[in-house]
């Protein structure tokens, strides 16, 4: 049994995964949702669906993680979460404010909820579904040379002095500040994914740093994107399977907990300031500590329902279905061509161009006022419906899909040949783990981090050469484990690595 299920047999397969891997998967999803059915009465029809589904995606991400880096699964996993688990949950426990509670009832939202949320799946694995369904490797942990150390080190100090100084900069300048000081993430998995000694330490600095600075603002979704990418790219590295799934399980938790200590660390900055990142992060750290000293990951005084929308787009989207074309009439395109001229052109050229998320958007599509400062998302299928409807928003979402599909090959076909690809995909790819961000916000972020990437790569001569494809390497179209690594770069040396 262990044979037929090996990662590592040459065989033929499907979206990444062989028959018997999917039988596997098919059937533990019936399983999870039969004994949910046991045990609670509101697994309707579509709820069971959309259950299934979420437990195929985590098990799919568990076993294709060793593999490759599994982005397009921590996309969809992250969209199962918020649009189909927490909203299921949340008519169940609803919230005691009634703005965040379901406009629409269960299998009603999950009609269109589950089937835009599988396609997405479908559309992003699509484009590289062939290329992925191989095991591919990573050098036998052969060493950096000390040009490439030397460089990713000053890659990584660069990131981060020019993020100390970002807050000071014009703000027409900001998003440039943030993309050059993200190549230290860059610097730090280039360390990482070839395994070189040294980058447990590099990592730490990065993250933690990213942590400290975050803890000022009492706001950590930057140290959750960036901590599942490093997470990816360790299980890759590490060659996990089900390994996977024990750590999703600790970050549910971790995330838990996290959302219990907020309030408390939000009004501690407000009553007593600090003084800088590391009073601020030492502050939620010591709130953490004490949270888990008395072994509670949820504070059992914190009403379920309120606790859920944290982690639920699905009421936004409800809305929205609820708004449109009831009382607004579909967009039609207009904010995805909206979108175009947020991201492609220059704020001098139209300056009513509008800021990302903006909530004259949210406000029109929800009819939900947001209070000045706050910003929310329409989400992908969300924006999707407001512009389509239910049938287009499952085709928009798919094209959506194969189009984000298409720019993670451009990176994976590279990695298979030099790893530091993996770590300059993050750079780019990165937003689209959101479920909660406006397509503008999106497309925005990837087309200006591709053309800052771009201009650096192909003028920045220490970058190029990091980044540099060996001539010998060619694609092996077999589908075979053919060590696509194992000629090692010029820019590595051949001594093995510590392990």
């Amino acid at each position: 049994m262990s044979s037929m299920l090996s990662p590592d047999a040459p065989r033929t397969r499907f979206l990444e995964l062989t028959n018997e891997e999917w039988a596997t998967l098919l059937l533990g999803s019936i399983a999870v949702v039969a004994l949910l059915a046991a045990v609670r009465t509101d697994v309707t029809l579509w709820a069971g669906i959309g259950i299934a589904f979420t437990a195929l995606v985590v098990g799919h991400l568990c076993l294709t993680v060793r593999r490759f880096v599994a982005f397009p699964d921590l996309i969809v996993a992250a969209g199962c979460m918020q649009w189909i688990v927490a909203p299921w949950l949340a008519v169940a426990y609803p919230p005691n404010f009634q703005m965040f509670r379901m406009a629409l009832g269960t299998d009603d939202y999950l009609r269109y909820a589950v089937p835009a949320t599988a396609v997405l799946w479908v559309g992003l694995h699509l484009p590289a579904s062939r290329r992925l369904s191989k095991t591919w490797s990573l050098p036998e942990t052969t060493r950096l040379s000390k040009y490439v150390k030397h460089t990713l080190d000053l890659i990584i100090i660069i990131g981060l002095l020019v993020d100390s100084y970002s807050a000071s900069v014009p703000p027409q300048y900001a998003f440039l500040v943030y993309l050059i000081s993200s190549f230290r993430f860059f610097g730090a998995l280039g360390w990482m994914v070839t395994r070189t000694p040294g980058w447990q330490f590099r990592v730490a600095i990065v993250l933690l740093h990213l942590a400290a600075v975050q803890s000022t603002g009492a706001l950590f979704y930057l140290v959750i994107h960036w901590g599942g990418y490093f997470l990816l790219v360790y299980a890759f590295m590490r060659r996990w399977r089900w390994a996977m799934a024990a750590a999703l399980v600790a970050g549910v938790l971790g995330l838990s907990l996290l959302q219990t200590v907020k309030p408390t660390f939000r009004r501690s900055l407000v009553q007593q300031e600090v003084s800088g990142p590391v009073e601020a992060f030492s502050r939620l750290t010591s709130l953490l500590w004490e949270q888990l000293s008395q072994g509670r990951v949820v504070d059992p005084q914190t009403d379920t329902g309120d606790m859920l929308v944290r982690f639920n787009q699905g009421w936004i989207v409800a809305r929205v279905m609820a708004e449109v074309p009831n009382e607004v009439p579909y967009a039609k395109g207009e904010t995805l061509w909206d979108a175009v001229v947020f991201s492609l052109v220059p704020r001098f050229l139209v300056p009513s161009k509008r800021d990302g998320s903006s909530r004259q958007l949210f406000a029109r599509f929800t009819g939900v006022e947001l209070s000045d400062g706050t910003r929310m998302g329409l989400g992908i299928i969300g924006e999707l419906y407001a512009n389509f409807g239910p049938w287009g928003g499952i085709v928009a979402t798919f094209v959506y899909g194969c189009l984000m599909g298409w720019l993670f090959l451009f990176f994976a076909d590279r990695a298979q040949k030099n790893p530091l690809w993996w770590a300059a995909a993050s750079i780019i790819l990165l937003p689209g783990v959101e479920p909660g961000f406006n397509i503008e916000d999106i497309a925005n972020h990837v087309v200006k981090a591709a053309v800052v990437f771009a201009i650096l790569w192909k003028t920045v001569r220490p970058l190029r050469r990091l980044l540099a494809i060996p001539e010998s390497e060619t694609a092996h179209p077999t589908g075979e484990d053919d060590g696509a690594f194992e000629d090692a770069l010029p820019a590595f040396e051949s001594a093995p690595a510590d392990r």
